[in-house]
């Protein structure tokens, strides 16, 4: 059980630590996304400052490592909890990935998108603390904590187990903390342009 645990975590990491948005924005136009907006390699801030084709490529590389941990976990183990245990690794991959020395994403494309081929409904609630405040308040930021502080809260009402809010927890954590730190690649292209978009940052 533990040498099965430490493989999951070790896997999930190297899957997350693939940097898909820095690759794609590099291939498609040759600059750095770290030296843009907040620093962080997300796909929110691949499509602010790159476009929607190296964006669309890093969405599509970050729901694949979802992927990739969902069929490892029901392949070898078979059992949900493996899947999260891919799912958090491969987010502190994304965030902190060895190949960019530490740099990274926030993760929140694969976490979540891994949630959502577990339990669509309970993303889709999760969604809902999103998008209601946006079209309440109109700001971003705003819903987006929302949304990420419900993520726990949802999964712990939905499955009754500490162990699904804490891997919901932990799932966002790490976006929230480098939102509170470095500020949202939303607002930063804003302030940079004065054109609106709205995203989540992965």
């Amino acid at each position: 059980m533990a040498t099965t645990f430490i493989l999951l975590v070790l896997i999930g990491y190297f899957l997350g630590s693939i940097p898909s948005s820095y690759l794609s924005m590099r291939f498609f136009t040759g600059k750095d996304i770290r030296t843009m907006g907040t620093g962080n390699t997300t796909v929110t801030a691949v499509l602010m400052y790159g476009g929607k084709r190296p964006a669309l490529i890093a969405f599509v590389g970050e729901i694949s490592k979802a992927i990739i941990c969902i069929l490892i976990a029901h392949f070898w183990v078979g059992e949900s909890w493996a899947s999260l245990v891919l799912l958090v690794a491969a987010v502190f991959g994304c965030n902190w990935s060895i190949w960019l020395k530490g740099g990274g994403g926030q993760g929140l494309t694969i976490g979540i998108s891994g949630l959502v081929f577990l339990n669509v409904l309970a993303v889709l609630i999760m969604a809902a603390f999103y998008l209601l405040p946006m079209l309440i308040t109109k700001q971003h930021v705003l819903s987006n904590r929302l949304f990420r502080i419900s993520v726990p809260v949802v999964l712990l009402i939905w499955y009754g187990f500490w162990e699904w809010a804490l891997a919901g927890f932990l799932i966002v954590l790490p976006s929230l903390v480098k939102d509170l730190a470095v500020g949202d690649d939303v607002m930063r292209a804003r302030k940079a342009d004065g054109v609106g978009h709205n995203g989540v940052g992965a």
